[in-house]
């Protein structure tokens, strides 16, 4: 319903129209939308971990970056909402904040298995590039060629990885 509709477009009623369920159950089990949104987040991070988790103990950066874009385009909803503020008015609790940090915890400590100088600098420009690039291909504001949209985003990828996967830069 997000993703058709968009933020605007949800409420507790809309909601529960959609899932034909009541408002009462949607305040019991969630506390309302924020915590349906809360659920989404949260939800979202256990999924793209099973998705990066097992590159990172393969020890497998580049391949790591791939599922990350893998898992953006087939989970744009949870993605946007994980990343990009899909709904403006909702903050995550403390608690969500800290599930999103162990997700990162997890990259930190696959490039500081690489032997990076500064790990959390080097996980962050990991990060930044390619959240970058899924960001701007989800929005649609890079070429609609869905080839060099992946092209572009293997260069990306490779020259965030230079020196933390064993190679020059030029993905595998």
């Amino acid at each position: 319903m997000l993703k058709r509709d968009g933020a605007a477009a949800l409420t507790v009623r809309a909601i529960t129209d959609e899932a034909g369920c009541s408002t009462t159950g949607i305040y019991t089990h969630f506390g309302g939308k924020h915590g349906v949104i809360e659920a989404i987040l949260l939800d979202g991070f256990e999924s793209f971990d099973r998705a990066l988790l097992p590159c990172y103990r393969a020890d497998d950066l580049l391949g790591a970056g791939r599922a990350y874009r893998r898992w953006a385009l087939d989970n744009p909803t949870h993605y946007l909402v994980m990343f990009g503020r899909a709904v403006p008015d909702f903050v995550p609790s403390a608690e969500a904040v800290a599930r999103g940090h162990r997700s990162f915890d997890a990259l930190i400590d696959a490039v500081a298995r690489h032997g990076a100088v500064d790990p959390l600098a080097a996980a962050y420009n990991l990060y930044a590039t390619v959240h970058g690039h899924v960001m701007l291909e989800l929005v649609g504001m890079g070429p609609v060629d869905a080839g060099e949209l992946e092209r572009l985003y293997e260069a990306g990828l490779a020259a965030a990885t230079i020196g933390l996967d064993g190679s020059s830069g030029k993905a595998r």
